[in-house]
């Protein structure tokens, strides 16, 4: 069997079910897919430099970061609605002009700012103050809902899907602030990432991990109970309302087939470019999407 290591960007949850169907698939042919889970956000990012995996999986706004190692995208396979999942109250607070308090998985410059943008964004949408007051943003891991369930005003990098689903189950009065709402291209999603000088045992290996995402998400989407067992057999879980509420809602973010498009990340890029953020410059930006 060969190994084909995949590090996700966080813990395991539905938006990884179609590499959980397409494992499956792989190892028909002689593939045996093993998912990496972080304890930080970077760590695959940092794996994927030193050689220990193969690719990851992670949103597009990480793709584009600067960093030493030349990245390719290998498609997307998963896009929803992201920004700030926040208690509405707090939001009110907000638009007071009172501090709010934010917990992020990573905290950088970048992403900080974004956070920011987002909630000023908010403020001018709804006509209230046009001045956003302090918002602290604090690296508090990867539980978001459980962040928000301990104090926390906000979580940022949220998914819709998952987080969103899952606050609004456990009962917490919350709003997702979106990307779209503040007038930021969207780029809550799901990028398979490889390094450009991947070898050729590596390129052919990932090459077939596309193809059977391609065969494993429109089955998928076609089955939600299939996709529900897949999920709790994987997981480990206990089947529950809130697992069956996010896997409903995650079913509908799946896209195939998976194929770099630069079109999809190039409004991303271009704002993250015009406000100062450390992302890679144009020509490199467009090598990575070989395929156009």
């Amino acid at each position: 069997m060969t190994t084909l290591r995949i590090a996700l960007e966080w813990f395991l949850n539905p938006d990884h079910l179609p590499l959980l169907a397409a494992r499956d698939l792989l190892r028909d042919q002689g593939i045996d897919l093993d998912l990496v889970v972080p304890d930080d956000h970077y760590d695959g990012f940092d794996a994927l430099a030193r050689g220990e995996v193969d690719a990851v999986v992670n949103e597009p706004l990480h793709l584009v970061e600067r960093r030493e190692i030349a990245l390719v995208s290998h498609g997307c396979f998963f896009v929803t609605q992201g920004g700030v999942l926040m208690h509405r109250a707090a939001l009110e607070r907000l638009a007071q002009g009172q501090p709010v308090r934010i917990a992020s998985p990573v905290s950088t410059p970048t992403t900080d700012q974004l956070c920011r943008d987002i909630l000023a964004g908010w403020l001018r949408s709804t006509r209230q103050t046009k001045s956003l007051p302090e918002v602290a943003i604090q690296p508090a891991g990867f539980n978001h809902v459980d962040n928000l369930a301990a104090g926390f005003d906000g979580a940022w990098l949220a998914f819709g899907n998952v987080e969103g689903v899952a606050a609004r189950v456990r009962g917490l009065d919350t709003q997702l602030v979106t990307t779209a709402e503040a007038g930021i291209p969207q780029f809550s999603a799901l990028e398979l990432i490889g390094r450009r000088d991947a070898d050729t045992q590596q390129a052919a290996a990932i090459a077939a991990l596309v193809a059977a995402l391609d065969t494993a998400i429109p089955a998928l989407c076609a089955a939600p109970e299939r996709a529900r067992a897949l999920w709790y057999a994987c997981s480990g879980d206990a089947p529950s309302a809130e697992g069956d509420a996010i896997v409903a809602a995650t079913l509908p973010c799946f896209i195939a087939p998976v194929v770099p498009r630069r079109d999809r990340w190039q409004p991303m890029w271009a704002y993250l470019h015009a406000h100062g953020g450390d992302v890679v410059e144009e020509e490199r930006f467009a090598a990575m999407f070989p395929t156009g």
